[in-house]
């Protein structure tokens, strides 16, 4: 009968602890990722426009120049969102994803679920701030937006 109290007083304290553990991890918030992709088309000389528009609660981001016309939105890690996406950027020419700096033609679902979890792990032990985003890019023909440094993104 000692073994069996000892071993719920166990189970409780794991209980704790690891409640405790995910209370103290704040989660991650996607505006970090919006305001750091408006500052990046700024400084590659487009005009940025954070629309109303929310597809699973990201925004999604329209940015000009004078011949060029972008549109950029965060994709889940699992793909389970793409296909709407997808849908929203019908009107563009070309499309892309970028992930890790990395420029994609269609998104690698297996690499993304895994460093999603991996990003994950390290982000609740404290060894990494935010998960690694995941960009659709919807361009006008007249673009050459996989140009850009998305690899300093």
């Amino acid at each position: 009968m000692n073994s069996s109290v000892a071993f719920r007083w166990c189970i409780a304290i794991v209980l704790l602890f690891g409640l405790g553990w995910k209370v103290a991890i704040p989660a991650d918030s996607p505006s970090y990722l919006k305001e750091d992709l408006v500052r990046f088309l700024e400084r590659n000389n487009f005009d940025v426009v954070v629309s109303e528009e929310f597809v699973n609660y990201t925004p999604v981001i329209r940015a000009s120049t004078a011949n060029c016309q972008v549109q950029v939105a965060r994709l889940t890690p699992d793909g389970s969102n793409r296909d709407l996406i997808r849908h929203l950027a019908a009107d563009a020419d070309r499309t892309f994803v970028v992930f890790r700096g990395g420029i994609y033609g269609e998104q690698p679902v297996f690499w993304t679920v895994l460093d999603y979890l991996w990003s994950r792990f390290l982000r609740e032990l404290g060894l990494a701030r935010h998960l690694s985003p995941i960009l659709h890019v919807a361009q006008s023909s007249s673009c050459t937006a996989e140009r850009l440094p998305w690899g300093s993104f």
